[in-house]
């Protein structure tokens, strides 16, 4: 049985180990920040994947839950306004200072994620096209 989905539109997330490492071994990085770094690979399908690594080094629980229910929220939004964007991508937060990400403001989260995925598309690699028909 295979956890890709079989809509070519479809979001669906990296869940297995073996994905994460499949990634991690053959996938490309980006570091947007010192704080975030974007493991990704590309797809043919269409198909949006994604997943979250956030270690216990990063924050409280309560903490690494906003930050994955960002991750989740924004590439939800992603999906539906944008179709094509074929891309496995896990976000990975990097421990830093004590209480940063606690602090860190949701704009400044989104800033730095478009700020990666932007490079990722000016590289060639990922093609986008908006639901609306602009780009």
């Amino acid at each position: 049985m295979s956890s890709k989905p079989v809509e070519s539109n479809s979001l669906s997330v990296l869940k297995k180990n073996s994905e994460f490492l499949a990634l991690k071994k053959n996938g490309r990085r980006y570091w947007p920040s010192n704080w975030m770094l974007l493991n990704y690979r590309l797809e043919t399908t269409g198909s949006l994947r994604f997943g979250v690594t956030a270690s216990r080094k990063v924050g409280s629980a309560v903490v690494r839950n906003r930050l994955k229910r960002w991750c989740r929220e924004y590439f939800r939004e992603l999906n539906r306004t944008e179709r094509g964007f074929g891309a496995e991508i896990n976000v990975i937060f990097k421990p830093i200072d004590q209480g940063f990400y606690k602090g860190l403001p949701h704009g400044e989260f989104i800033r730095v994620l478009e700020q990666g995925l932007e490079t990722l598309r000016k590289s060639g690699q990922v093609q986008r096209s908006r639901v609306d028909g602009r780009l």
